[in-house]
């Protein structure tokens, strides 16, 4: 156990050669640096946000836990938010990561990805974004998924709103189209799923909407129910339990092509590649975009 102090909030770390990614030998140690490192580009996307946690101390191979309670003996100094659970009919108290030590906190627990709202403590029923996981089928290629990720694109396109790409850090695309504050979970599901809708249209050998993955028949899922209060997916840059550490990784839309794998963005090149492209999505945050009414 070691002690650091950071802007003068002191974090106990341990273990920290415990081999998290045996495949590659990356330690807790590895992780926490990679979450110090890229903290300024991930701050926006957790501070007052709530996070899920899922720990994994014995490494990605070994047994994990979610969390989403602060634990008792969390330190004192840990921004936490309590929230009414309607579904627990309890408060739950929640992490929020507001500062870089909460964040070596959560790293010193082994929480490998940070998943977190996609509304703030401020506004829990008003979206920042409303967004596309697409996941591919058993029967589907990654080809598939760019092909509905771009059909989805040119449909954003001529509605002359902006969309943000990356890649899930595993097998699929997510697509955050920022929305400006005032639109409610149910107006931001309205308009995915009729986006959703038209693509199924277009490409319908390839995409479906249906949630229960035996009726998929191995199509690429264009899941819009994540959205909503509580929902959560990886922020960018989320590192997550994959055997080559794998992240998830901001693009640029002709990025997407017929060669491209979620596979080649890691934690061994993430920072050759920031350094070349720069953080895609720094103005993300920035883009309060209204939905076309004659969707709502």
């Amino acid at each position: 156990m070691s002690t650091i102090s950071i802007n003068n909030f002191k974090v106990q770390l341990s273990n920290l050669d415990k081999v998290l990614w045996p495949k590659q030998g990356y330690t807790k140690g590895d992780l926490i640096n990679y979450y110090i490192d890229i903290y300024p580009l991930i701050q926006d996307f957790l501070a007052q946000r709530p996070l899920s946690l899922k720990s994994y101390p014995d490494g990605i191979n070994g047994k994990s836990f979610f969390q989403k309670n602060a634990p008792d003996y969390a330190p004192h100094w840990l921004s936490t938010y309590g929230i009414y659970s309607r579904h627990r009919k309890e408060a739950i108290n929640w992490i929020t990561v507001n500062k870089l030590a909460d964040l070596v906190w959560v790293a010193n627990r082994a929480s490998i990805e940070l998943h977190s709202w996609f509304s703030t403590i401020n506004k829990p029923d008003e979206p920042s974004f409303a967004v596309f996981d697409l996941d591919p089928g058993d029967r589907s290629r990654f080809k598939d998924v760019i092909d509905i990720a771009l059909v989805i694109k040119k449909i954003i396109d001529e509605m002359k709103l902006i969309a943000f790409l990356k890649t899930s850090g595993k097998s699929g695309l997510h697509i955050y189209v920022p929305i400006k504050t005032g639109y409610k979970f149910t107006a931001s599901k309205i308009f995915l799923k009729s986006i959703a809708e038209m693509v199924i249209r277009v490409k319908p050998g390839l995409a479906t909407i249906e949630w229960r993955k035996k009726k998929r028949d191995g199509k690429v899922y264009i899941d819009y129910r994540q959205n909503g209060r509580g929902k959560t997916l990886p922020v960018p840059y989320s590192i997550r339990p994959t055997a080559n550490a794998t992240i998830s990784t901001p693009l640029n839309w002709d990025e997407l092509t017929p060669g491209l794998s979620p596979e080649q963005f890691t934690l061994a090149n993430i920072a050759n590649r920031l350094g070349k492209k720069g953080d895609l999505w720094s103005d993300i945050l920035q883009i309060k975009q209204s939905l076309p009414s004659y969707l709502l």
